[in-house]
């Protein structure tokens, strides 16, 4: 049916062709996870940024507010499960009137974060700053 000298380019153009096909659907698989860790980052990192943003003020405006209850549902939406059970936790806390601290579900964004974007070394006792007029 095939002769040697046609087998012999058809076999080696066949093994390159389902090597690229291979390489570009990794290629592909690897760029989506990609795209999707980066944006899981910047939601979180965003998150992040609001509720520092609102804790420990002793009055916070209503754009405070918002953006804190958008960071609280964009850490359900993305965060990890200890970021969502340290959000919960906080929030019937909160909702108890216990004095809760949003602390906990800031050392966890922040621990996640340094990790998933390769910076080295924990900040445990990280303190939030705030001027007083």
């Amino acid at each position: 049916m095939f002769d040697s000298e046609t087998l012999k380019f058809a076999i080696p153009a066949v093994i390159a062709i389902v090597g690229w096909f291979a390489a570009h659907q990794f290629n592909v698989y690897r760029d989506i996870q990609n795209k999707r860790r980066d944006l899981r980052i910047q939601f979180l990192l965003d998150a992040y940024r609001r509720l520092e943003s609102a804790a420990n003020r002793a009055k916070q405006t209503e754009d405070q507010k918002q953006a804190f209850e958008s960071a609280v549902a964009d850490i359900q939406l993305l965060g990890t499960t200890a970021q969502v059970e340290a959000t919960i936790t906080y929030l019937q806390k909160h909702a108890a009137g216990s004095g809760a601290k949003i602390d906990e579900v800031l050392r966890l964004l922040r621990k996640d974060l340094r990790r998933e974007l390769g910076l080295s070394g924990q900040v445990e006792n990280a303190v939030v700053f705030r001027f007083t007029c």
